[in-house]
């Protein structure tokens, strides 16, 4: 039996929830309706660092509704990325629009952790839970999308 997932630190900042669990993984949500902007990602990072005592976690990242996140916002979080403590991020989409902005960043900014787009999110977490076990699987991909139709 899988021990139950809780909730050990939490942390809400500006357009975000951080929740740390106990197996591990930080779980950020956008909050619905935010646009995300460059300040927003800087105290982003600060918060991922501080949540995480600056150690590398597996990410799980989702979205409430009408969350934007700017170009100049997306592009400020390539440059950082190697400064966040990724492991490794899922991100979690629950509607087309979300699956292709996800696909965008990932053909587009090219992340240099593993990544990976899921609709579900236990299967995120399975996915990150193998991360976690075994680290070597944590490079990145060369297709971090997933198929149309079976999303």
């Amino acid at each position: 039996m899988d021990p139950i997932r809780s909730i050990v630190k939490i942390t809400e900042i500006k357009g975000m929830k951080i929740e740390l669990y106990n197996d591990g993984i930080v779980h950020l949500t956008y909050l619905q309706g935010h646009t995300i902007d460059i300040d927003d990602k800087k105290a982003e990072l600060k918060a991922n660092l501080e949540i995480t005592n600056g150690v590398k976690h597996p990410f799980l990242f989702s979205f409430e509704p009408f969350v934007i996140i700017t170009k100049e916002a997306k592009e400020h979080s390539i440059k950082i990325e190697l400064e966040q403590p990724f492991l490794a991020v899922a991100v979690v989409v629950e509607n087309l629009a979300y699956q292709i902005m996800a696909d965008f960043y990932f053909k587009f900014y090219k992340p240099k952790v593993a990544y990976k787009v899921f609709k579900s999110e236990s299967k995120a977490i399975e996915w990150l839970l193998s991360i976690k076990k075994n680290p070597e699987l944590a490079k990145p991909s060369k297709s971090g999308k997933i198929p149309f139709f079976q999303f």
